[in-house]
């Protein structure tokens, strides 16, 4: 039986799942899906992510990729494999790729996009976060141009992060505003575990005050995550987009 590489584009909300990757005693989007998968294919697999979100965080893009082994039509997958999730997962796109396709190692680049509320919000409060202290936006547009080009993470990564190294490239770094939110875009080729919250958390800490401009770019350089500030909620997190070649 001929074996085809199967590509998914899936959104989620993050809320009630402890990150994408399956775990012991913890429900994950990972286990979810290949759940779904499994009872719609009647084949197990082993699902791979461009992005390890982390727990709360959610995504409009994320990519996925596995091996199937039946030959089912694509439309049938995606419908198929949506009956069966529950309705904070939905499978977007569905399309067959090359058998050497890895969704996390052929990524070029990922968007993320944080969501920060000026205001109380009911309806938007699991996705964003609510900040009332009075901030400088312009200092938030001078911090976020300083992270483009390659640089090396360290100072905003989680602790137990054990990658080879820590220095990504940032083709692009901005906050904008929109009504009563503060959005922070940011694409790289790679991001490091609570890279994107840490950055926010500490560029919000600069923008109201906490440290200076000075103080910032010395813990940028400092490479050490004990200098740099409170890491943002997960809930005002979003993976938007995954490139690839």
């Amino acid at each position: 039986m001929d074996r085809r590489n199967i590509r998914l584009v899936i959104e989620y909300d993050g809320t009630n799942y402890h990150g994408w990757q399956r775990q012991k005693n913890a429900n994950s989007i990972q286990e979810t899906l290949e759940s779904a998968i499994q009872q719609m294919t009647q084949e197990k697999v082993t699902t791979t992510a461009a992005g390890r979100t982390d727990t709360g965080v959610h995504a409009r893009g994320q990519v996925v990729n596995f091996v199937l082994a039946r030959k089912i039509a694509l439309s049938k997958i995606m419908k198929g494999i949506n009956s069966y999730l529950p309705l904070d997962i939905v499978v977007k796109k569905v399309d067959q790729v090359p058998l050497d396709f890895n969704a996390r190692f052929d990524a070029r680049k990922r968007i993320y996009q944080y969501f920060v509320s000026l205001e109380r919000t009911a309806i938007y409060r699991k996705y964003s976060w609510e900040y009332f202290h009075k901030i400088n936006f312009d200092l938030l547009q001078e911090m976020a141009a300083l992270l483009i080009g390659e640089h090396d993470f360290g100072a905003f990564v989680k602790y137990q992060v054990q990658a080879e190294h820590k220095v990504c490239t940032v083709h692009e770094s901005v906050w904008r505003q929109e009504n009563q939110f503060l959005i922070y875009r940011i694409s790289a080729n790679r991001f490091l575990h609570g890279m994107v919250r840490g950055l926010v958390g500490t560029m919000m800490d600069v923008s109201r005050g906490r440290f200076t401009m000075q103080q910032f770019k010395q813990i940028f350089k400092s490479k050490d995550r004990t200098e740099a500030g409170v890491a943002a909620p997960a809930r005002g997190l979003f993976l938007e987009e995954i490139f690839y070649n």
